[in-house]
């Protein structure tokens, strides 16, 4: 009966996600407008070090564009904090890097499932609030940080698929 209970509450679970995917049409809903270029990304390889030639320095975005980040087997990424949601062997992540110009709570939205930390100067910056993303639009999770402005790497994690779309967004 203990195993039972958890695989009900699982199967339930999914039957809740099929059921809000089939009740969103064909045609994606429009992101809020600090995601606005949710829907045309531009691929971007991640970087696998902060401070190799390849680094974050060649892994760059703006906040506002959306990004298709290609990323390499956890295990292959010096991250510069440790992830809360490090990978195992099997999983993907990755570091790419975006400029803040005005103090402000910035996103996070990212296409599937990952773990995400914000880092400024080799600190990992607080989470502010976390869940889904906007329904029927493709983002499938949210993370909210309070910034300042300055230089920030964004550490993805613990990711099941080699390439994870990805936008940084000013909100209010």
């Amino acid at each position: 009966m203990k195993i039972l209970l958890p695989l009900v509450a699982l199967l339930l679970a999914s039957s809740a996600t099929a059921a809000e995917t089939d009740t969103c049409g064909a045609t994606p809903a429009a992101p809020p407008a600090h995601f606005s270029d949710w829907a045309g990304p531009s691929a971007l390889a991640s970087a696998t070090s902060a401070t190799s030639a390849a680094g974050l320095a060649q892994a760059g975005f703006k906040v506002g564009e959306a990004v298709e980040l290609k990323l390499h087997p956890d295990g292959e990424v010096a991250y510069q904090t440790l992830p809360q949601g490090e990978g195992e062997a099997s999983s993907y992540g990755g570091m790419a890097r975006f400029t803040v110009t005005e103090p402000g709570l910035y996103q996070v939205g990212l296409g599937s499932p990952a773990w995400v930390d914000v880092v400024r100067d080799g600190k990992a910056q607080p989470t502010v609030a976390f869940g889904h993303g906007p329904a029927c639009t493709g983002i499938r999770k949210v993370v909210s940080f309070q910034l300042q402005p300055g230089d920030y790497a964004l550490e993805i994690s613990g990711s099941e698929g080699a390439d994870i779309r990805v936008i940084v967004g000013k909100s209010g």
